[in-house]
């Protein structure tokens, strides 16, 4: 389905997203990375270091990731950290929701959506392989699903962003490879709901809703589904993804099209609150409320 850091200041990036022209050239740098999926940064051996490499840079960009070219900088910086430091938990969750951001959010092309989203689960399944009751428990069963269970809090981050960036990978899988990966998302997904149930603005409820709309094995399931998305969005009424997936992953299952342009309208007429931690991710499922628009009648998901 989606922990927020401070602002950057110091002739960086103000509210408008402007910045000097040394962040200029390294957000150029991060253009070019997104495109082609890399993951080493360009280097021009004469050109003055245009940003200190380090974590409190990162975090800054990433606050500003309402930004296009903020949100690809920091995933660079990310980027750049993990290359040094392959032990951080807390870094790499950080670098699978940042890939898992740019695949959802800053691309149209599904060839780079699925390099980013499978980049973020490895960089999620990098991290927790480190842990040794993770290893040992995936070693002598050969299971990853019973892996899973032996993580505990601390895992929590990198647990939640690698199922995020997996399961939008699979959505547009066919069934048979979204049948063979079931049994692991859904260990996943009720192993985070067991170390915190309120976890990331209802996330649970919302990815369940999703995943119920997904699988081949409970698509038909819209009771299921429409009690999931409600509750998701009476936890966090205000965070624009519930209602996008609800009329993405419900109302053509339902066949309800009032309720699916409903739904869509009200993420597109709110006025956003910048102010919310989730602020920049509803800057972007505004513009993924008017792409869904778009696509049902397009594609006739209502056999009008």
């Amino acid at each position: 389905m989606q922990a927020i850091f401070g602002r950057f200041s110091g002739g960086g990036v103000n509210s408008n997203g402007e910045g000097s022209d040394a962040l200029r050239h390294f957000v150029l740098f991060s253009a070019i990375l997104i495109s082609c999926t890399s993951t080493d940064i360009p280097v021009t051996p004469d050109a003055p270091d245009p940003i200190q490499i380090n974590i409190e840079s990162a975090d800054s960009l990433w606050s500003l990731r309402a930004d296009m070219a903020s949100a690809q900088a920091a995933l660079t910086i990310f980027q750049k950290l993990a290359e040094s430091d392959s032990s951080s938990i807390e870094l790499w969750a950080k670098l699978s929701r940042a890939y898992y951001f740019c695949g959802q959010y800053l691309t149209t092309s599904p060839q780079v959506r699925d390099s980013l989203l499978l980049k973020g689960y490895e960089a999620s399944q990098s991290v927790l392989k480190q842990n040794s009751e993770y290893r040992n428990l995936l070693f002598s069963t050969g299971d990853e699903s019973m892996a899973v269970r032996g993580l505990d809090e601390n895992s929590l981050n990198a647990l939640y962003w690698g199922m995020a960036n997996y399961g939008q990978w699979l959505a547009t899988k066919s069934n048979l490879i979204r049948m063979g990966q079931r049994e692991l998302i859904w260990t996943t997904l009720e192993h985070i709901n067991d170390l915190d149930s309120t976890f990331y603005y209802g996330a649970y409820y919302r990815y369940k809703g999703a995943l119920l709309g997904r699988d081949p094995k409970t698509e038909n399931d819209t009771t299921g589904i429409r009690e999931a998305f409600d509750e998701a969005i009476r936890v966090s009424p205000d965070y624009l993804g519930n209602y996008t997936l609800m009329a993405q992953h419900y109302c053509p299952l339902a066949q309800d099209k009032n309720l699916f342009y409903s739904l869509l309208t009200k993420v597109v007429t709110t006025t956003l609150n910048p102010d919310l931690p989730y602020y920049p991710e509803n800057v972007y499922e505004k513009a993924l409320a008017e792409r869904l628009m778009i696509k049902a009648e397009k594609e006739n998901w209502f056999n009008l």
